[in-house]
């Protein structure tokens, strides 16, 4: 059975050049008193990003870095109750090949516009699923 939720708003967020795209997201989201929330969008220009790809046998995230600048192409994650953020990127480089996977760091090169549905107060959660090794979302 799904939850019926009551109400949710869209926000839209702005990231100046500099800034730490998942920690200053989730500052400017608490600032908004916001503990649950769907990421829809992002686009801008991102650099010194650490990406990762979940290998499910081994337990743990591939990580790999991108220094150079790369579009922002896609963001999307969700933020839950007493959570840090979740976040997944898509990347256009130079030569205009896609790079993607969980979004561990990065900061914003030029800026980052990021869309966001805000949640009713404790509307997403998170338990450890012990057959996957990972904080899922409770539905």
């Amino acid at each position: 059975m799904r939850k019926k939720y009551e109400k949710s708003e869209f926000a839209l967020v702005r990231l100046r050049k500099g800034d730490d795209l998942p920690d200053t997201l989730l500052k400017e989201l608490r600032e908004m008193e916001v503990t649950s929330a769907a990421i829809l969008f992002g686009v801008g220009m991102l650099e010194e990003c650490v990406i990762g790809y979940w290998d499910g046998e081994r337990g743990e995230y591939l990580k790999e870095t991108i220094k150079e600048p790369a579009e922002l192409v896609h963001l999307s994650g969700t933020l839950a109750e007493g959570e840090s953020i979740h976040l997944h990127v898509a990347l256009a480089r130079r030569d205009h090949k896609l790079s993607g996977g969980h979004l561990f760091s990065a900061k914003v090169a030029v800026v980052a516009e990021i869309g966001v549905v805000v949640l009713p107060k404790g509307t997403l959660k998170r338990e450890m699923d012990e057959d996957v090794g990972l904080n899922l979302l409770v539905l």
